[in-house]
């Protein structure tokens, strides 16, 4: 079931509006179309941090406010948040034909389809509900925890070697699967020439408005950061890429200096985010 849901509406567009319609009506059809048919869905369990133990069933709940469609849950993928905020498909752990009325609860089994993954991890499922009479719907859970099993210790109490507290607090806020490509680690741009700030979103992940691009230098010798500008702000909702152009004048430049960019976004679960590119230097 991995596939994306802007490429789920814009396959279904595509067969029947004209062959030469532009980028930005397509969006606002696929925009248009996500808010009828997807629409007062809400998938509310598992909840942010919630910890489970290894080989427990993790309760499922989606929620919707009822209309005229009809609506089935069809599957629930699974994904790992793994080191340097990674996000891995792990594959589908449920399918059936669940219909949903005002509310659906379903008990998923994570246990072989996480198998490889040392615990305790983070997790987050991606659910299908399916429309009879439109395209489908995808909702992320929030992020979740998965820890190992309690063990016997010698004096006969339980214990657990990690409960999870060690994990990365910006992963179960959504704080995950966005990179800043461009410019690329150690690239070198031109002063007072324009180069493209080129950002890129999982279709996995949480984060959907940028609201803002930040210019900082790092000083090379006392490692401090400092400022220099704020390159983009606005409200712009991703799916998968977003570019903008900037330019730094050559009287700003400096050798001492290397520079990187930060990126505040908002995620669908109303958490705000920070990313950072990678460092990169400006010659005249």
């Amino acid at each position: 079931m991995k596939f994306s849901i802007a490429a789920t509406f814009a396959l279904g567009f595509l067969a029947v509006t004209a062959p030469f319609v532009s980028a930005d009506s397509l969006s606002d059809e696929i925009d248009a179309a996500t808010k009828k048919f997807c629409g007062g869905l809400a998938l509310t369990a598992p909840t942010k941090s919630q910890t489970f133990t290894e080989g427990s069933k993790i309760k499922l709940t989606v929620t919707r406010k009822p209309n005229s469609e009809s609506k089935v849950i069809n599957a629930v993928d699974i994904y790992h948040i793994g080191s340097g905020n990674k996000l891995t498909y792990l594959g589908t752990t449920w399918t059936g034909k669940y219909k949903l009325n005002s509310k659906a609860t379903i008990s998923v089994d994570i246990s072989k389809k996480a198998k490889n993954i040392k615990l305790p991890a983070q997790f987050e499922f991606r659910t299908w509900v399916h429309n009879n009479a439109g395209p489908d719907c995808t909702l992320m859970s929030k992020v979740f925890k998965v820890v190992p099993k309690s063990h016997k210790n010698d004096d006969g109490t339980d214990s657990i070697e990690d409960d999870g507290s060690s994990l990365d607090p910006n992963v179960d806020n959504g704080c995950f699967g966005v990179s800043v490509n461009k410019p690329a680690s150690g690239e070198n741009v031109k002063a007072g020439e324009a180069y493209t700030v080129s950002l890129t979103r999982d279709s996995a992940s949480h984060v959907e408005d940028f609201k803002s691009i930040e210019l900082y230098k790092i000083d090379m010798q006392t490692k401090e950061s400092t400022k220099v500008k704020d390159s983009w702000t606005g409200n712009e909702h991703v799916r998968a890429i977003f570019n903008v152009k900037d330019t730094l004048p050559a009287s700003d430049v400096s050798k001492q200096y290397a520079y990187y960019y930060k990126v505040t976004a908002d995620t669908q679960h109303n958490e705000t985010c920070s990313f950072h590119g990678h460092a990169f230097y400006v010659s005249n």
